[in-house]
């Protein structure tokens, strides 16, 4: 565990020690290539299960409404043959007993039945109707319609018929085959047929009339191909002892002739092939219909090739955004250290501009500013020495106090640690809020703007001090519409903010304040005023301020500078009538309040 501490205490030295530019990239590699690729795999996982259920669904779904489709053929064929024992102009001619019909007598008969074979065969999707009656109706007979019922003598499940097992039969395409052979009928292998007896009505051992429906194989098949979803599958129809009926397959598919026992398994194996098994016995008919769907078909989804896919297309993914994200992030941290660096030499007195690169996001606009606001401390610093005028020298010792380098360069270094920790959002908001800051500050040179400008300003400062003090800081803007329009001078808000959160918030122990900004119309004036909850001012100091004396170290009470400055351009502005005045109780907070013509 010890070696673990040290490596982990030895990583994150490094990365604290990192250029901007390595702890992305770093951050890149752990924190986007493993999820992707993490992403990728359970992705993959996912469509193999998603696709093997839909698969899964699709055979079910086909092979019910194929079962569905069959059944009520079978049933349909089976309601004919009950028609035809049921009618009672049939069981009178044919069932009645009675043998010795005239000649007239059976063609009456057979023009009446002809109209009954003629619906049946039209309206039912009959092939054939034959009827097999007793050789003494041999006026009727045709060998079509009408057949000898001795024709069927020898056939092994006619034998069965006649011994009373069973009242019905379904044949097969190759049992038809043997019955037209026995009645020397050319075949078409492709029908499948119901039998069924009708007894004498007098004497019911005495099979008087048996009724052929044949129906197309071609028709069923057509029904197995509905049920065909995969390659190698195949959908067939057999009987009790597993002869096939008829089937339909899809590509490859096993070839056999009689179906293997199944008993009750979901798979089987065929000549060394794995199959899924769907089974179900028809409820009109004594056959069943199954499905084959071999497993690799089932499971093709899950192959190597498609996962190797997956991966490829996600190690494309991750290095097109490794790419992006390396010049990207090339680019922000160049910028960014030239605006330190610059930062740095103004500190030292050196004014210099920053190359422009031609693009339009936040840090290029900051830069922009940048190199406004030191072309105006160049000329400020000039007119400083050319003009010797103690208003301008005022002026320009108050805008170097605001626009602070040092100020600049914290905010520069919580950008770059938002960027460390790939918050873009914080981003975002630190470079836009520094942007329109020092752009509401410069003013373009004005003295004085309107009231709502200067409150932009004040928000625009204290959304970076809020990102920099996390949960700590409050600000209430108190402000009537009505004032917004007036004009004051140029940066007189924003100091006293500061104030309130350097020396008086940040006192406290909590290190957490409220500051509150009200305004309001008098008679002949209007007042400003910057309330906070901080440790207050001593009674000393507050009494200095109120008399207007400066400080007299001004580098260790910068801020205090400021405060004095402000008072100082305002009674330079409109008059020693108007001024700043403190209040404060230590401990309690401070109140300050800014005394100003309606103009």
């Amino acid at each position: 565990m010890r070696w673990i501490k040290r490596f982990l205490h030895y990583l994150q030295n490094r990365i604290r020690y990192s250029n901007f530019f390595t702890k992305v990239v770093a951050l890149f590699l752990a924190a986007v290539f493993l999820p992707l690729f993490v992403c990728s795999f359970l992705l993959v996982t996912d469509t193999i299960r998603v696709s093997g259920e839909n698969t899964a669904a699709s055979i079910r779904s086909n092979f019910q409404q194929t079962y569905d489709a069959l059944n009520d053929r079978f049933g349909q064929i089976k309601k004919c043959a009950a028609l035809l024992l049921n009618d009672p102009s049939i069981n009178q001619f044919l069932r009645s007993g009675k043998t010795g019909a005239s000649f007239f007598e059976q063609r009456s008969f057979k023009t009446d039945l002809d109209n009954i074979i003629y619906f049946v065969e039209s309206a039912q999707g009959i092939k054939r109707l034959r009827i097999y009656v007793d050789p003494a109706y041999f006026y009727i007979l045709d060998s079509y319609h009408y057949c000898s019922i001795s024709l069927l003598d020898g056939q092994e499940w006619f034998a069965h018929t006649q011994q009373g097992q069973s009242r019905s039969i379904w044949l097969s395409s190759w049992e038809n085959d043997l019955l037209d052979q026995a009645q020397s009928i050319l075949s078409s292998h492709d029908t499948l047929s119901y039998m069924v007896k009708g007894v004498d009505l007098t004497d019911f051992r005495r099979t008087a009339v048996i009724y052929q429906l044949d129906f197309s194989l071609l028709e069923v098949q057509q029904q197995l191909e509905g049920c065909l979803v995969l390659e190698g599958s195949r959908t067939l129809v057999a009987d009790a002892d597993g002869r096939i009926i008829a089937s339909a397959s899809l590509g490859n598919s096993c070839a056999f002739d009689t179906l293997p026992e199944l008993g009750g398994q979901d798979s089987i194996s065929i000549d060394g092939v794995r199959y899924h098994v769907s089974c179900a016995d028809f409820d009109a008919a004594p056959w069943r219909l199954v499905s084959l769907v071999p497993d690799k078909s089932l499971f093709s989804y899950s192959d190597l090739d498609q996962v190797l896919l997956f991966i490829l297309v996600a190690f494309i993914a991750g290095t097109v955004i490794f790419s992006s994200t390396f010049h990207f992030s090339k680019g922000v941290s160049q910028k960014i250290r030239s605006v330190v660096d610059g930062m740095e030499a103004v500190r030292h007195g050196e004014f210099r501009n920053l190359p422009v690169t031609g693009t339009h996001d936040e840090i290029d606009e900051l830069i922009d500013h940048y190199n406004y606001m030191v072309d105006e401390l160049e000329l400020l610093v000039e007119a400083k020495y050319l003009s010797g005028i103690e208003l301008k020298a005022a002026q320009l010792r108050a805008l170097q106090a605001q626009i602070n380098p040092h100020f600049l360069y914290n905010t520069l270094e919580m950008i770059n640690s938002y960027a460390f920790l790939e918050d873009p959002k914080k981003v975002e908001q630190l470079v836009s809020a520094l942007s329109r800051f020092y752009k509401l500050s410069l003013n373009h040179g004005r003295d004085v703007y309107q009231l709502w400008q200067e409150l932009k300003l004040v928000e625009a400062y204290f959304e970076i001090q809020k990102i920099r003090y996390p949960e700590c800081l409050t600000l209430v803007i108190d402000v009537p519409s009505s004032m917004m329009q007036y004009t004051v001078p140029n940066i007189i808000l924003q100091p006293l903010v500061e104030n309130s959160i350097s020396h008086g918030i940040m006192s406290r122990e909590d290190k957490q304040g409220r500051i509150v900004i009200l305004g309001q119309v008098l008679e002949d004036t209007i007042q400003l005023q910057v309330i906070d909850d901080g440790v207050g001012i001593p009674p000393e100091i507050v009494a200095q301020l109120n008399a207007g004396r400066p400080p007299e170290n001004t580098e260790s009470t910068g801020s205090r500078y400021g405060v004095y400055n402000i008072n100082e351009r305002i009674q330079n502005y409109y008059g020693c009538a108007y001024h700043l005045h403190f209040e404060s109780t230590p401990g309690n907070g401070a109140c300050v309040t800014i005394t100003l013509p309606p103009m």
